[in-house]
């Protein structure tokens, strides 16, 4: 039975979803607050959270900044807010799907079962355990850092670190590493990986590890 951690300040919201689920037969934690999300995640790992953006004591942005520093737990963002830009903010922060308020029922559903689904099949990451220069990268633990500052990566930029780790000195085609940052898309956009490398690249500069070199025309080497 998978467990999923429903975090919203809307009790009424909380219990809608709790009813849903639960007839689907997930075991529901709750929680209504950031703080108190943030210790039922740590204390009960659940297999999936649904986060609602807008909490008390701590947005729901920054849970999910903080879950993704130590965990690849699959996030369901409630949002609502509406527009083109808004899926790229929600996977830029780490999410990995969202839903804008209302939403009905068998959508809830649909979405759970789906990311429940994708986070049950094989890996998205190569299974990495490595220091180049400093820079300790860990899949298993979805962690990496940089003597004791542990670095805040969303989940599409611990991926591309991850396949440029897995093949230290050597050059990834920015084809492979489209695939990497990206399993879910048909056809990802190549313009997506140059801003998500160039992020990367800023926070691994700002924390002294090296950072990955662009090799014209061909890709991009780490170490």
């Amino acid at each position: 039975m998978s467990s999923i951690l429903v975090v919203d300040d809307d009790r009424a919201m909380v219990g809608m979803v709790a009813a849903v689920l639960g007839a689907d037969g997930y075991e529901l934690i709750t929680a209504y607050d950031g703080e108190s999300a943030l210790r039922r995640h740590a204390e009960d790992r659940p297999d999936l959270v649904i986060l609602d953006r807008r909490l008390p004591r701590m947005s729901g942005d920054e849970v999910c900044r903080k879950i993704r520093t130590s965990s690849a737990t699959p996030i369901l963002m409630l949002t609502g807010e509406r527009g083109t830009d808004e899926r790229a903010k929600l996977l830029d922060l780490g999410a990995d799907d969202y839903l804008e308020k209302p939403f009905g029922k068998k959508e809830l559903s649909a979405r759970v079962r789906a990311l429940l689904r994708r986070a049950a099949q094989s890996p998205r990451t190569p299974s990495v355990r490595a220091s180049i220069g400093g820079l300790d990268i860990d899949t298993s633990a979805h962690r990496a850092r940089v003597g004791e500052t542990v670095l805040e990566l969303t989940p599409i930029e611990f991926r591309l670190l991850a396949a440029l780790a897995a093949r230290p000195g050597e050059v990834v085609d920015r084809r492979s590493l489209l695939r990497s940052g990206w399993p879910d898309e048909r056809d990802p956009d190549p313009e997506w990986l140059k801003a998500h490398l160039a992020r990367l690249r800023a926070k691994l500069e700002s924390a002294g590890a090296p950072v990955p070199a662009n090799v014209r025309g061909v890709g991009y080497s780490l170490g």
